[in-house]
């Protein structure tokens, strides 16, 4: 299986870490739309949207259910991906990276960058006769 490798302006620090939610949101700067969400002091999702370059806006909502133990899940927020789309997983959430890969210094910041990868790939899917771009891995 092919390791996840991650810009160091996208992950934490074992310091930054201590004080995760702080850096998350220092990291979440580089994609302004998208704000952290959650009730009682606890951080459940992120929300967002992300340009192509298509002139496309796309909603996404991240929910960060176990984090940062467990990948988060991908959703569109008020738009729904082709029926035929691959790399998405059975509940409907976007295959952005397996969760074997999944590390736990990786960021929402690095979750959005990579959906970002994958509605890039979507859009091109979507143009040349559903056939994904770039080297996919089997689910």
């Amino acid at each position: 299986m092919a390791e996840i490798t991650a810009a160091q302006k996208l992950i934490l620090t074992p310091t930054e870490m201590q004080a995760r939610w702080y850096y998350e949101r220092e990291k979440l700067r580089f994609f302004p739309s998208f704000a952290l969400l959650g009730a009682n002091g606890q951080v459940t999702a992120a929300e967002g949207a992300l340009d192509t370059q298509n002139n496309n806006t796309y909603g996404i909502r991240i929910v960060l259910d176990n984090y940062p133990y467990a990948l988060p899940k991908v959703f569109p927020k008020a738009w729904t991906f082709h029926p035929d789309v691959p790399h998405r997983f059975n509940d409907g959430s976007l295959c952005i990276m397996r969760s074997a890969q999944w590390l736990q210094h990786f960021t929402v910041a690095l979750v959005v960058a990579k959906t970002a990868l994958w509605l890039g790939k979507y859009e091109i899917w979507k143009r040349n006769g559903h056939n994904w771009p770039g080297l996919g891995q089997k689910h």
